[in-house]
């Protein structure tokens, strides 16, 4: 086990001095995207999953169960694989004078994907129509697989609801991805979207806590905070795809 934490926390540090920026942008895109984003997507979930507390005597076993561990925990899950599968895909398709390139072009994306989360307008650019009906149903697909998770209330039960919803498509996790994969090193991907992932749990507290007050208002309250942040994210991943087109160093 020492073994282990040493292991993590020397990798830590290495992912921290190579990549902290992109890190950092992660974090905020997913503390601030949740705010109005995931708020309308994932709120009615968590909401589903803690109107049963509010009868709970125990005022810590109340937030012990507001703050829906095991469910952020099986969200981290997927997302952390999903982030390793990019950056190894990526590292393994594109040798490596093509790697820069590519970053470079992920990065870009990943910033215009923020941009849109931000500006309403330029949502109709990125998400086609032509996509909106495959998402629908995937996500159809993906509640139906879900729902026998919530009869049964236990850890585990929303474990798996956690790994099973967090294949939902959403935008920001798309820009999240693609923001990992430019750095195509499975470790720094999986921080990367470890980190994203954190982001995104206060603002679903809030939201278990407040119920349907939250799903209503968090997003109204939060929206002009957000898309500062937003825009702010996506100018981050910009600097920094720009950078790379500047000749390196030694």
């Amino acid at each position: 086990m020492r073994h282990l934490v040493e292991y993590l926390l020397s990798h830590c540090q290495a992912v921290m001095a190579d990549h902290g920026g992109l890190l950092f942008t992660l974090f905020l895109g997913g503390l601030m995207g949740s705010a109005t984003h995931c708020v309308g997507m994932c709120g009615p979930f968590v909401v589903a999953q803690t109107t049963s507390l509010q009868q709970t005597p125990s005022l810590l076993r109340r937030v012990r169960g507001l703050a829906l561990m095991p469910y952020h925990l099986g969200r981290m899950t997927t997302y952390v694989m999903l982030g390793v599968l990019a950056a190894s895909l990526s590292g393994m398709i594109f040798n490596v004078p093509l790697q820069r390139g590519i970053a470079i072009v992920l990065l870009t994306v990943a910033g215009f994907l923020f941009l849109a989360s931000a500006v309403p307008g330029l949502k109709r650019l990125v998400g086609p129509r032509m996509f909106q009906g495959s998402v629908a149903r995937f996500g159809a697909a993906l509640g139906h697989v879900a729902k026998p998770f919530f009869t049964h209330p236990t850890p585990w039960h929303r474990y798996a609801l956690g790994v099973t919803l967090g294949f939902l498509p959403c935008g920001l996790l798309a820009a999240a991805l693609m923001a990992v994969a430019a750095t195509a090193e499975p470790i720094s991907a999986a921080f990367g979207m470890a980190a994203f992932c954190v982001g995104t749990m206060p603002a679903l507290f809030l939201t278990g806590a407040g119920g349907r007050y939250a799903l209503d208002r968090l997003p109204i309250r939060f929206s002009t905070l957000a898309r500062g942040v937003m825009v702010f994210n996506s100018l981050s991943l910009f600097i920094i795809a720009g950078g790379m087109l500047l000749p390196a160093h030694h």
